[in-house]
Formats: C-alpha cells, structure tokens, sequence
C-alpha cells in the first residue's frame, strides 16, 4: 500500500530574523529586570575587594543580630563639605548601609547641625552640642575664590532611648602622617567606633573598674581625664586591698597604678585569689624609682634605686619579670634646658631626653592597631618567662631598633646630652615594654597557703583555687601612663601624654583606652579596630607625563571594542543567512 503526500498541509514558516533579534533582546531585557527585582530584596553582596571593605566582622554582626531594640544614628556631615569629608560621609553611610542589611533596627540619617541663615540659632545649635561634648573641627575652604572658615562636625550621634552617645569619626593629627592618611586611618576605624558605641549603649548594666590605693599610688586628680572618659560607661572604684579578705565579685579589672609601697601578703593574697577566680589586671609599674623632679638643676646628677613593692615573685609566677634596667632611645621626646640668659631672664632649648622612648605597637593587635606612638619614661625591659599553665604572651609596645640599656646601679645626669650620641652604642633594637598575657595562671601560693590565709577563706565560705580560671592580665614598666598633668590652681588637666613642651599628643590614651576595652570586650569588637582600608595613592608625576596616553586610551578603546564586535557581528549574520538562501 503506497502512502499517499498530503500536498494540503502547509509549510511552516521560519522566525525571520528581525524577529528573533527582538524576541531575544526582549528576553535579555526581561532577565535583567527579574535579577534587579530579586536584588531590591535580598541582602546578598560580594565584596571582590581586596582587604573586603564591605565585610563586616563576624563580631559586628553577631552584635547587630542580638539586640531587637531600634538605634537612631544621626551622622552631623551634611550639605556642602570639602572632598576629605565628603569620603569620610559616604564610608560612614556605607558601613550604616552594611548595619542595615544585617538588622532592621538600625536607622540613621545625615544632618547639617548649622543649616540656617539665623545667626542666633546657629549660636544656640553650636552651644548646645559643646553642652553635649561635641566640638566642631575648624576649617579654611575656598568659596567664591575667597578663604572663608568652616565649622565641620565629623560626629555620629547615637542615641538609644534618652541616652545619646556621640562619636567622634575624625582621627586627631598624628605626627609623620599627611591628612589623606590621617582621613584613611579615620574611615579604618569607623566601623569599630560605632559597633562599640551601640554595643556600650545597650548594656543593661555598667561594669566596674577598681583602681588600688594605700601603696603610693597616685591620687586620681592625677587620672582625671582616664577617669572622666571612663565614667559614662564603667562603675569606678578604689580599693585597698589590705583592708579586705576577698575583691567583690562586680570588680571585672583591677588596674595598679605606680605603686611605691610594697604589698603585704595578705593583700597578694587576695589579688592572686581575684586573679584565679578570672579576675582582669593591668598591672603599671616602674622597677626604679627616678623622676624628673629630682634632678634640681643642669648639674644635678641621681642614682636610681629599687621600687621594691614586692610583687615580683608574683610577677615571675603569672610568667614576666621586669627587670632593673632603663631603656634609652634615640627615638625619644624633648624635655627644655637653660643654655643661657636672654636679658634678665633665661633661654631654653628642646633637648632629646633618651629616657623617654617613643614606643610603637607591634604586629596587628586591635589594641596597638592604628595608634600613634606612646611617649614613656624611666622604662625598663619587661621579659617572659615559662609558665606552668598555658599561657599566650602578646608583646603590645617595644622600643625603636636604636635603643640601649643601663643596668642599675647607675649615675643619671644632662652630661649626656652635651655630645651627639653615638648611634653605635644603641644597639638593643626592639626592647619589649609591655605585654598581654591570657590563660589560666597558676596561684603564686600553691603548696604554701598560710593557716591564716586558710582561715580568712573560710570566714568567708570561698574554697582555695590553685589553678584560675581564664584571665586576662596586661604589664608594663611604665606607672605614669595613666597620669595627666594637673594645674591645681584652675583646677584644670591635659589630655593623657599630652606634652607640654612639644604641644603634642601620644597615642597613651588611646592605649590605655583600648587595653580596657579589651579587657572587657567578650564578644571581639575590638577586632574591628584590626581592619584596614588600604590608602591606594596615584604617582602624580606619573599622571603629568601620562596624562594624554591614557585619556586617548580610556576613549579610544570602547569605540574600537564596540566597532570590532559590531563588523564581526554583521559578518557571521551575512554568513549565516547566505547559506539559507
């Protein structure tokens, strides 16, 4: 049987290609449409920079997960602002962008304090946020080619119910460093500087820092700026730790500030005792007793002695040892001398004093991390030792690669700024200074607990522990760090390692500051002082003599690109559509 061609059927057409064309840019145009949609509500983003500028820290973001209460952020950069603060406002919007996708309860917005024509109102606005701490930064900016002053306040505002939390997103000026990278620095920190503010904001309850007295230490009018930056977030205490059997469980740190009296055993009992039920320290101590104010004149001349506050088998136990020794350093701050009679009075001059090394953070620490230098005196090596326990030594400051030591006993005197030093005999680089020790120590009293130290316990109902718990314990040789000078008659202070005869601030309170908050800091915020956003400058020589290269490069390539594939692509569709005709 012979089937039979159905010639009634007709031919199918083909898509012309016109037509195809169409269709498919339609559904390009549409797939993008639908990935752009899918992108306005999902949280997803992938950051292909190098040091991932827009990557939060694991800690910022388990923080920002954990609290359900909404935080206001109001950012004080607004309106017409020079290029530096311009960056600076778009990397704060930026890292609040970054806190919003992770939590909703995060709001913010930018606000120019000092928008209004009214001269009285602006007044009022300005002594309102002095009121609240906040001072503006004072700027000379080109407007209309004439040099005209600017108040600019680099603040964000962070408020939470009725408290406010202001934080200040501009680094001060450091020594050595340009503005473009003070400015970098500052965009570095801001992340840490507002995780910490709403971390701090949200805390249900202050912890407590005790400071020991009745060994010599300083008074704290001596500490009057650590104390009134720390007040509006810790509980302060001062405590004499002989007139007690146990620290009180709220004590979280306890910081020994340049004791000159010793210890008995009771009270290193009762410190060793807080030490192994997790107790935090920081531990201020100069091995020798010298000071500025003995030497009485150019001429004068000291020999240092001990300052024995028997604490150094203590020391040694928990695993470092200061030793009896100055550092000298040819990277050091200026103290004045008299070099002569101006008129009826005398003429001074800046002298390199080598017993006060500038000393440097080391490594990648979040607490050494981004600050300037620390200006110290009268300080010694401070060494590890083995340790029974575990321990992780993290060395935080050393001096410079030309530093020097003296061994006591030894003769002070100005003699050794008469003549150039010889840079030969500072050949002790990187003496180490301070250090970080956590783990859990072991008890300076296992196997010799005295019947009454056992006694005390038991009045108490509190067992022995010879092994503690985990601690935190941070040393160095210096126990004037937290000092500021103090003008009793205006009853006025510097700022801490303000120097007066150079009118330059040290990075000692930022130091200072920061080993507190790690003290404290359970959750790693700190980490986030670690981050940072590399400062990528362009070789303006090379711009100058490259300049026309790379515009005509810039130009000229996407026009040849979009050339190229447009004759390749008309080829392959002649091609194509020959063959089928």
């Amino acid at each position: 049987m012979v089937a039979l061609k159905n010639e009634n059927i007709p031919n199918q057409k083909e898509i012309s290609p016109k037509k195809q064309n169409v269709i498919f840019l339609a559904l390009v145009i549409g797939f993008v449409c639908i990935i752009n949609i899918l992108a306005s509500f999902s949280n997803i983003r992938i950051d292909l920079t190098e040091e991932k500028r827009f990557t939060l820290t694991p800690a910022t973001v388990k923080m920002l997960h954990n609290f359900k209460d909404n935080i206001y952020v109001e950012v004080l950069l607004d309106g017409n602002l020079p290029a530096g603060f311009k960056r600076l406002q778009e990397s704060t919007q930026s890292v609040l962008d970054q806190f919003r996708n992770q939590t909703s309860f995060v709001q913010y917005n930018f606000v120019d304090p000092l928008d209004t024509k009214n001269i009285n109102e602006k007044n009022e606005r300005i002594k309102d946020l002095a009121d609240q701490g906040i001072k503006p930064t004072n700027l000379r900016v080109m407007e209309n080619n004439e040099s005209t002053e600017k108040l600019i306040y680099p603040v964000a505002i962070v408020k939470y119910g009725s408290e406010i939390i202001p934080v200040n997103l501009l680094e001060s000026s450091v020594a050595g460093f340009s503005d473009e990278e003070v400015l970098n620095q500052s965009i570095n920190l801001i992340e840490y500087k507002l995780a910490d503010a709403i971390n701090k904001i949200l805390r249900k309850k202050k912890p407590t820092i005790a400071f020991t007295k009745g060994h010599g230490e300083p008074q704290p009018v001596e500490s009057r700026d650590l104390i009134t930056t720390l007040a509006p977030f810790y509980d302060l205490k001062w405590i004499d730790l002989d007139s007690m059997y146990q620290v009180p469980e709220d004590i979280k740190l306890i910081i020994m500030a340049n004791p000159s009296k010793p210890y008995s055993e009771k009270a290193k009992f009762v410190l060793d005792q807080y030490i192994m039920n997790g107790g935090n320290t920081m531990f201020l101590i100069n091995r020798l007793k010298v000071d500025m104010d003995s030497f009485r004149n150019a001429k004068a001349e000291f020999v240092p002695i001990e300052n024995d506050v028997n604490l150094e088998d203590m020391f040694f136990k928990y695993g470092f040892r200061i030793e009896p020794n100055l550092v000298l350093d040819l990277e050091c701050s200026k103290i004045p001398l008299v070099v002569g009679k101006l008129g009826t009075g005398v003429q001074t001059d800046l002298f390199n004093w080598y017993y006060a090394p500038l000393l440097s953070g080391t490594g990648q620490h979040p607490i050494v991390k981004n600050i300037d230098r620390v200006n110290a005196y009268w300080t010694s090596t401070v060494d590890t030792v083995k340790t029974k326990t575990s321990i992780l030594k993290t060395k935080l400051l050393q001096s410079s690669q030309h530093s020097r030591l003296q061994y006591a006993p030894m003769r002070i005197n100005f003699e050794i700024l008469r003549y150039d030093p010889d840079p030969s005999k500072f050949d002790k680089p990187y003496q180490p200074i301070s250090w970080l020790l956590e783990g859990s120590f072991s008890s300076l009293y296992e196997n010799r607990v005295s019947p009454e130290m056992m006694d005390g316990l038991k009045q108490i109902k509190v067992n022995y522990l010879a092994t503690g718990k985990p601690a935190k314990m941070f040393v160095m040789s210096y126990g004037k760090l937290i000092n500021n000078i103090y003008n009793p008659e205006n009853n006025d202070f510097m700022p801490m390692g303000y120097n007066t005869f150079e009118k330059h601030l040290y990075g000692n309170k930022d130091f200072v500051i920061n080993t507190i908050e790690y003290m404290f800091d359970e959750n790693g915020i700190l980490s986030a002082r670690a981050k940072e956003v590399k400062l990528r400058l362009l070789d303006n020589v090379k711009i100058k003599d490259e300049k026309t290269y790379w515009q005509l490069l810039n130009v000229l390539t996407p026009l040849i690109l979009l050339g190229g594939g447009t004759i390749i692509f008309n080829y392959i569709r002649k091609r194509r559509f020959a063959g089928k005709a």
